[in-house]
Parts: C-alpha cells; sequence; structure tokens
C-alpha cells in the first residue's frame, strides 16, 4: 500500500486531480459522520444501560451514518492510495514497469467504479420510484443512492488521474 507524501502515493506536484479544498471538506464531513457515529453509539448505550431507554433508531441511524462515511471517505482512499494492493514485487521492478502496472490498476479500479456508479444509478432510480425509506425512520434510501454514485464517480476519476505525471 502507499499513502499521500510516500513513493508511489500519486501526483503531488501543483496540478493534482484532487484538489485541497475538496479534500479538507470531504476530511471534514468523515470527521463529523464519525463523531456522529460515536455519538449515536453513546447515547444509545447510556439510555439503555442507565435509563432502560434506548435511543429510537439508533441502529438505522448507525447504518445510515457508516453507509455515507463510506461514500464520503472513498474519493479520499482512491486519493491516498490506500485501496488494499499486494505490492511485494513492485519494489524489484524496473520504475516504468511500476508506473504502467500502476496506471493498469488505476484503470480496474475506476472501471470496477464505474460498475459500482451503474448500479447504485439503477438502485437509486427504484428507492426513488417506490419511495423506499427505513423502517423505523422513514430516511429515504435513495438519498444514500445518490451519495454513492457522486462518491463512485468522483473515485473513478481520481483512480484515473492520480498516477499522471
Amino acid at each position: 500500500m502507499t499513502f499521500l507524501g510516500m513513493p508511489g502515493s500519486g501526483n503531488l506536484r501543483g496540478d493534482e486531480p484532487f484538489p485541497k479544498a475538496a479534500r479538507r471538506a470531504l476530511e471534514a464531513i468523515s470527521a463529523g459522520l464519525v463523531t456522529g457515529l460515536i455519538l449515536v453509539t453513546c447515547t444509545d448505550v447510556i439510555g439503555r444501560y442507565l435509563f432502560n431507554a434506548p435511543l429510537r433508531g439508533a441502529f438505522e441511524m448507525t447504518q445510515i451514518l457508516l453507509s455515507a462515511l463510506v461514500f464520503v471517505a472513498l474519493p479520499l482512499v482512491t486519493y491516498r492510495g490506500g485501496h488494499v494492493e499486494v505490492d511485494l514485487f513492485v519494489v524489484l521492478m524496473p520504475k516504468r514497469l511500476a508506473h504502467v502496472l500502476g496506471w493498469c490498476a488505476g484503470i480496474v479500479t475506476a472501471g470496477v467504479l464505474g460498475y459500482f456508479f451503474y448500479r447504485l444509478v439503477e438502485r437509486g432510480i427504484d428507492d426513488f420510484a417506490t419511495q423506499s425509506a427505513t423502517v423505523g425512520l422513514g430516511f429515504p434510501l435513495w438519498y444514500l443512492a445518490v451519495l454513492g454514485c457522486v462518491s463512485c464517480a468522483v473515485s473513478a476519476v481520481v483512480a484515473l488521474t492520480r498516477n499522471a505525471q
């Protein structure tokens, strides 16, 4: 695996494929979602065990927050090269070959994310047409499908451009 600031971590010059302001915004939103998960869990546990009154909809809130966190963080993980990679032999390869393999990995990653985008579009259209929502809170599920579509599209573009030189 490679990480931002380490060799092989992508294009770190001024023409970055992912603007700094967008990264900061996604990082802040991700932090807010993690904070929300912590607050929901703590409130539910304290209410359940101290007052015998669990937080209504805590399970659904946790599912929604966790789904949103995955989709918000996906472009960041893609940009930083944080997806699981097996790179045991990359250090033994000539730099040019390693670079070509990086491009191939970016193309495969973008293809997979493109497929996810397609499936989320189908799911979002279906959820919108049927007005699917969570059982307890009534949260519309198509919101998460739209978030997932945007996330996968942005991540696919980042995957294609992050190894540009």
